[in-house]
């Protein structure tokens, strides 16, 4: 007799990043945040950089210090661009917590560049996280908040060389000529296509002369028949900022490749892959 074998699908593996590291729990793009996420088994770290004038990659959702955020006395707004390290350093960006997450613990902070993040996980023995890096960028920007897109996309893929991570790390861009300039690099880095137009799919992809490895729009721009076809042309959906539960839990049942949260916990939870003893930030769970 033959005995007949059932053989299992493999599980499912969904992508859960942690978006601005943790901004629900901690202030956003901070260390305190990105190891809190690493810590709880995030997949992967999604954060912003821009690129100084010295070519300094500062992890910083504004090419500027959000006066929301971070204290600048009456001096909001001020640009990163032109200003020394040490300078942009010295201003605490997370004492006054985030007037949108209440449940965030406030705590002094500065904006890192990539290497003392890099540096930092690697101390804490978080060496396996991966990357999605937004490379912050606007034509409107340069010379005044960032370098010319080249030069930005050469700065950033220069620090990802030298920090050894370009093989866990996806670059991400709204900018088109950005995210142009990362493929045409070659560097071994995959590729992410933000988007928050209200576009299809195909005309989303249209608009880049290369397919990149992932679609990542916003969640409220997808539907299943637009995962399906992503999922068709090889492309992986991991949509952004989805921070409640019931949305979470739809936009798996859809069939995407990972979700960006502000609170990776819950995400985690949603997934199946509870955190490690921590409790999600989401007043519903």
């Amino acid at each position: 007799m033959i005995a007949l074998i059932q053989c299992s699908a493999p599980p499912r593996i969904v992508d859960v990043q942690g978006h601005r590291g943790a901004r629900a729990v901690h202030p956003e793009n901070s260390l305190p945040g990105f190891l809190y996420a690493a810590e709880i088994g995030v997949s992967t770290l999604e954060l912003d950089v821009v690129v100084t004038a010295a070519g300094e990659v500062v992890i910083s959702h504004e090419p500027w210090f959000n006066p929301e955020i971070c204290r600048m006395g009456e001096n909001g707004h001020v640009s990163l661009y032109p200003m020394a390290l040490a300078a942009i350093q010295a201003c605490d960006c997370g004492s006054w917590g985030h007037p949108r997450f209440p449940n965030q613990h406030p705590a002094p902070t500065f904006k890192p560049t990539l290497d003392q993040l890099v540096s930092a996980l690697q101390e804490a023995g978080h060496t396996g996280v991966g990357f999605n890096i937004e490379i912050k960028h606007e034509a409107a920007w340069v010379g005044l908040h960032a370098p010319e897109a080249e030069v930005a996309a050469a700065a950033v893929l220069g620090a990802i060389r030298r920090c050894g991570i370009a093989p866990r790390t996806t670059v991400q861009s709204f900018s088109a000529d950005v995210l142009e300039r990362v493929h045409a690099a070659e560097a071994g880095v995959q590729t992410a296509w933000l988007m928050e137009d209200e576009k299809s799919v195909l005309e989303a992809l249209a608009c880049l002369t290369f397919r990149p490895d992932v679609y990542s729009p916003h969640h409220v721009l997808l539907s299943p028949e637009e995962v399906q076809r992503a999922q068709a042309l090889g492309v992986r959906v991991v949509p952004w900022t989805v921070n409640e539960r019931a949305r979470m839990q739809e936009l798996l049942d859809w069939g995407v490749d990972g979700l960006i949260s502000d609170d990776p916990a819950l995400a985690l939870e949603v997934v199946g892959q509870i955190p490690h003893a921590l409790t999600s930030a989401d007043p519903a769970s």
